[in-house]
């Protein structure tokens, strides 16, 4: 008898919530979830025919080594205790989806309580036992572990392998969360690099993030400081250099975030480099700020031309 883990769970994108929020703490998808097709974290008992019920509980433990019992618990549907318990019949069906499975997060001070709880409950599942430390637990991040038991035939209970989850990473965390690029102000630039930008995204660490610009093996960093990224949310930043300055056409690249520590990046924008001579350019993508056929060569951007145009009136907007 064997239990596997058939649909990982999301690693990121989940809010660990307080039970002082009073609201319910989500639910963990499956890793392969997209907004159109939404999955569930699932395992499956392989081998089990012969065996007519088995227990499986689920309950959260340290992401590394040796997998102690993690002070946070889960809630939701078929929990308690910090546990999820659910009983199996292979016969008919071997598999099981955990729907409404959600992660509740302790305060700090709580953390030796909620452990000391869960050791006398005999959550124990890799015989890791107490830490006379409990402040060196990561309070960020969690892995599921699932546990499965059945009785023999002499009513013995015997338990399977314990199985470990991919980590889930706490959403509100700067540290592990999700990276996201949610807009940038221009979409071109000239190829010798230099163009103020000004991007904004979900909350990162200024010590721990860079803004990378990539075409095919071809990668550079955007030139930024500390003092440049804005209360978590804001970056300004200057545009590297293309790889190739005597561009003919223009060139369309990716840029990223990515975070220094763990190496993980966001989806990428579009940026698109102008040659140099950006006055003549038939670029023709008539975005906002990039040059166009026909324009002045001393004007290229039409900043001055927008500065000399009368704002609307009243009645021009009907």
């Amino acid at each position: 008898p064997k239990l596997v883990i058939t649909e990982q769970p999301k690693q990121r994108g989940m809010r660990f919530r307080y039970e002082c929020e009073g609201r319910s703490a989500g639910s963990i998808l499956g890793e392969s979830s997209t907004d159109a097709s939404k999955t569930l974290p699932a395992i499956e008992l392989l081998n089990c025919q012969a065996i007519p019920e088995v227990k499986v509980t689920a309950c959260l433990v340290w992401k590394d080594w040796p997998y102690r019992v993690h002070p946070h618990g889960l809630v939701g549907k078929d929990c308690s205790n910090g546990l999820c318990e659910v009983v199996l019949k292979p016969q008919t069906n071997p598999k099981h989806s955990f729907s409404n499975l959600g992660i509740q997060c302790v305060k700090k001070k709580e953390i030796e309580a909620a452990i000391e709880k869960k050791l006398q409950l005999g959550i124990d599942p890799f015989k890791a036992g107490s830490l006379k430390n409990h402040q060196e637990v990561d309070m960020n991040v969690v892995r599921i572990c699932f546990q499965a038991s059945y009785k023999d035939g002499s009513g013995q209970t015997r338990h399977l392998s314990p199985v470990l989850s991919e980590p889930i990473f706490d959403k509100k965390s700067t540290n592990t969360s999700e990276l996201r690029i949610c807009r940038m102000n221009k979409e071109s630039g000239p190829c010798t690099g230099g163009e103020e930008l000004y991007l904004l995204c979900d909350k990162v660490q200024k010590e721990d993030i860079a803004v990378v610009f990539r075409k095919e093996t071809w990668e550079a960093r955007a030139d930024f400081s500390q003092a440049d990224v804005h209360r978590q949310v804001a970056i300004v930043f200057k545009t590297p250099p293309y790889q190739h300055l005597e561009l003919a056409e223009p060139v369309e690249v990716e840029v990223f975030l990515q975070r220094l520590t763990d190496s993980v990046c966001s989806e990428s924008f579009r940026f698109t480099y102008l040659p140099k001579d950006h006055g003549t350019t038939r670029s023709g993508r008539g975005d906002e700020g990039s040059p166009r056929w026909g324009r002045d060569p001393r004007d290229p951007y039409g900043i001055e031309a927008k500065r000399r145009k009368k704002p609307p009136g009243y009645m021009d907007h009907f």
